[in-house]
């Protein structure tokens, strides 16, 4: 596949977000997420994500330049209204809130409603790293996945970010998970390139596993993760994001399509001297750390933390540039084509 090089494509995205119609601050927060998520290698959620934006704001699903603003505020508590926009500006304004009160009270939860697609959910959860803090971020999405037995979508696969902050140099412990098999947008860039998905992943339209990314697009139905296990984790952050924050939920919520907004966010930051003195959370940690890299292992085998694949791949990445697939490349060169940009995807 072809490479290209992240500031080159991350210039590509913010001249088309506005070409789409975001206003230049959001199109530079909105496109440094998608090419972090390329980076990290969790492609689902990078610059294919353009394409779909440009469908859901040209057809009057999505308000491209929403106000967005504080709404309410007690004690250690906060909520943020997105206005209808994406989630990206909104997100991290409401992670950033949340860090500032856990500073004062040990603790900040902030919620988002009336919002849609906020990308990767991982770098908001370790903006509280980056102060010493834990993080957590989630949301809620559309309804893409039911339970086994069921042919009609239920739930969202309402994805989960934990970031658990370590002693410097060392990188954070990351946590992202969706909770179907697999993120919804994974199907998606098989469906783009014409390749099959892992039995599994997704059911067709008559309940069915399915290793046709097409079909899985066209029933829009997931399988959750560990079987009653993610179905029911998804339940309840479906509580905590879109009822919690007076979003959209269940059959209403659509991270893509919803003027008014479609989903809720909920970001939870935790000072980590809260319960105990701040020497002994980082020793903890990194006994801890030590205790599970030192676990006995097949010759070749390595124990991995949560988000280290991840942090290797953004490293190499940043040297060897971002791999686009041919067709994804063809794709957004089309895109580009369409909004008459100035600026064009560059050559890989």
């Amino acid at each position: 596949m072809p490479h290209f090089e992240v500031d080159e494509l991350r210039d590509f995205a913010r001249e088309a977000l506005v070409g789409i119609g975001l206003d230049d601050a959001g199109a530079e927060v909105a496109a440094g997420c998608l090419v972090e998520a390329n980076l990290r290698g969790v492609d689902s959620h990078g610059v294919l994500r353009l394409l779909q934006y440009h469908r859901s704001v040209s057809s009057g699903e999505v308000n491209p330049r929403p106000s967005v603003e504080v709404i309410r505020s007690a004690g250690p508590t906060a909520l943020v209204d997105a206005g209808g926009g994406y989630g990206f500006v909104p997100a991290l304004r409401a992670m950033e809130a949340a860090v500032e009160l856990a500073g004062v009270h040990g603790i900040g939860l902030v919620g988002v409603r009336n919002s849609h697609h906020y990308g990767m959910a991982a770098p908001y959860a370790e903006r509280a790293t980056a102060a010493g803090l834990i993080g957590v971020a989630m949301t809620n999405t559309g309804p893409v996945m039911a339970p086994a037995g069921v042919t009609r979508p239920i739930v969202g696969n309402n994805p989960i970010a934990f970031a658990v902050p370590r002693r410097p140099p060392a990188a954070a412990i990351v946590l992202d998970m969706a909770l179907s098999g697999t993120a919804f947008g994974r199907i998606r860039l098989a469906a783009a390139e014409g390749r099959p998905i892992p039995l599994g992943w997704a059911h067709d339209a008559a309940g069915e596993p399915t290793t046709d990314a097409a079909a899985a697009l066209a029933a829009s139905l997931l399988a959750p993760m560990g079987g009653h296990k993610g179905y029911g984790l998804s339940v309840i952050v479906e509580v905590l994001t879109g009822i919690l924050t007076g979003s959209p939920f269940g059959r209403e919520s659509d991270a893509h399509r919803h003027l008014a907004g479609g989903v809720g966010h909920l970001f939870i930051v935790v000072r980590p001297d809260l319960f105990v003195e701040r020497e002994v959370f980082e020793e903890s940690v990194e006994s801890w750390v030590r205790e599970l890299k030192s676990a006995p292992a097949r010759p070749g085998a390595e124990v991995l933390l949560p988000g280290e694949i991840e942090q290797r791949t953004r490293a190499e990445r940043l040297v060897t540039g971002v791999p686009v697939s041919v067709e994804l490349a063809r794709q957004l060169e089309s895109l580009a084509k369409a909004l008459g940009l100035a600026t064009r995807l560059p050559a890989g």
